[in-house]
């Protein structure tokens, strides 16, 4: 399922054609099963995710995330902000970025989701034109559901 592109992924233009183009959020809920996470849980639960790896380092530069329903990127952008707090040269900032990906089936969330990271970006170094291409990249609109069956699928006939 992908949205109706105009324009250039690398220059970051897009005009997406949703599925959910002029539904209200109630609608949203009701016809996608749409809810998002409150940012207090997302934070609760990252650092339960910390806390049950002891020893390792979860969100370490090079540790590698999907979300395979990001909506607006809360778990990314808390994902990335944490790999962020990590980095150590400006090249593990490109190697945390490479390392997050994120599926949604709403075109509208994929746009704001990529807005999201770039923001948080932002908030820690000057992303470059191939840090920029990199998160539209990795922030991809389709149903996660139908490429995980088409992998298991895959696998089974291996």
């Amino acid at each position: 399922m992908c949205g109706c592109l105009a324009g250039s992924r690398s220059g970051i233009s897009w005009r997406w054609r949703g599925m959910a183009e002029g539904l209200t959020k109630a609608e949203r809920v009701k016809k996608f099963g749409e809810v998002f996470t409150p940012p207090e849980i997302v934070r609760d639960m990252c650092d339960m995710l910390q806390s049950e790896n002891p020893g390792r380092d979860v969100f370490a530069p090079e540790t590698t995330f999907l979300e395979p329903t990001c909506g607006e990127g809360a778990f990314v952008v808390e994902i990335l902000r944490r790999k962020f707090g990590r980095c150590r040269s400006r090249g593990d900032y490109t190697v945390a970025l490479e390392s997050v990906y994120g599926f949604e089936l709403q075109a509208e969330n994929v746009v704001a989701c990529i807005a999201n990271v770039e923001a948080v970006c932002r908030e820690f170094f000057r992303p470059t034109r191939r840090e920029l291409e990199i998160i539209n990249d990795h922030i991809i609109q389709c149903d996660s559901l139908k490429i995980m069956r088409m992998m298991s699928d895959e696998r089974l006939r291996s």
